[in-house]
């Protein structure tokens, strides 16, 4: 989806008013260093979450959106889901920006991908089977003793060293 470029109050309304759906509005200046740096992180997400509403907004230029929404860094980040806040990003943190639009969007790039249940490698059981294993996909059949051997030997050298 394409990065609206609001201006003014009455346009984010009017576009948060006429759909129900999440919007990430990123509070910017064209002076800001960690703005620019972030730029390109928030572009790849408004391609990868295509039903999300991605908008910009130039606080320079549109003080009385910065002012409604309490911006006082740059970048900010706020995430409204009708006409509610939901979540706010201080700073040019892509990680958490990128996991926060997957966590309010409901939405997951890549799993339509990999939906299904899974199959572990070699046997062809599915993810969490116990069809192989009767004690369930947590046992530790053959690892034990090798686990066990290496807590004895760590012992061992604290005792004697």
């Amino acid at each position: 989806m394409t990065i609206s470029h609001i201006t003014s109050l009455a346009e984010l309304n009017k576009l948060i008013g006429k759909q129900g759906k999440l919007t990430v509005i990123d509070f910017h200046a064209t002076w800001c260093g960690p703005c620019k740096m972030i730029a390109p992180t928030f572009e790849k997400l408004s391609k990868d979450y295509t039903s999300v509403n991605f908008v910009k907004v130039d606080v320079d230029q549109a003080q009385e959106v910065a002012q409604k929404y309490s911006v006082t860094a740059m970048p900010t980040f706020v995430f409204i889901k009708g006409s509610d806040v939901v979540h706010t990003i201080r700073g040019a943190r892509s990680a958490e920006l990128s996991s926060s639009v997957e966590k309010f969007s409901g939405d997951s790039v890549g799993a339509s991908a990999f939906k299904g249940q899974g199959y572990k490698l070699g046997d062809g059981s599915k993810v969490g089977s116990t069809a192989s294993d009767p004690r369930g996909p947590f046992s530790l059949g053959k690892e034990l003793p090798i686990i066990a051997g290496l807590i004895g030997l760590y012992i061992f050298l604290m005792m004697y060293s």
